[in-house]
C-alpha cells in the first residue's frame, strides 16, 4: 500500500479513537433517586450507556488492532487471504480486517450456523 495513504488511515484511525475517548468521557452521570419513573428512566440510561460503552470498546479494539497492523506493515492486508484490501473498503471503514470476499465467506458461513 501506499505510505501516503497508509498515513491517511492511521490519521483517520487516531481521530475515531480521540472521538471515542470524548464519548467516553463525556457519559451522563445518571440519577436514578425519585419516583418509580425517575428511577425507570435512569435504569433505561444506564442500560443504554453500558451498550454504548461495550460497543465503544469493541470499536477500540478494532483500532488499536489496525494501529498496530499499519505499525508491523500488514495494514490493508485480509486477515484470511493475505490479498490486499481494496483502499474504498478500508476508506469506508479504516479497521476492517477481510477483503470483500472474504468477508462474503464469513457472512454466509455465520449464516448457515444460524439456520436450524
Amino acid at each position: 500500500m501506499k505510505k501516503k495513504f497508509m498515513l491517511q488511515m492511521k490519521e483517520q484511525l487516531l481521530e475515531q479513537k480521540a472521538e471515542i475517548f470524548k464519548q467516553i468521557q463525556s457519559s451522563i452521570d445518571v440519577d436514578v433517586d425519585g419516583d418509580e419513573t425517575d428511577e425507570i428512566q435512569g435504569n433505561m440510561l444506564i442500560q443504554l450507556t453500558n451498550k454504548l460503552n461495550i460497543r465503544n470498546a469493541a470499536k477500540l479494539n478494532q483500532i488499536e488492532t489496525a494501529l498496530k497492523s499499519i505499525e508491523d506493515g500488514t495494514y490493508g492486508l485480509c486477515i484470511d487471504c493475505d490479498e490486499e484490501i481494496a483502499e474504498k473498503r478500508l476508506i469506508s471503514n479504516p479497521y476492517f480486517q477481510t477483503c470483500v470476499s472474504c468477508a462474503e465467506d464469513r457472512e454466509n458461513e455465520e449464516k448457515q450456523r444460524k439456520r436450524p
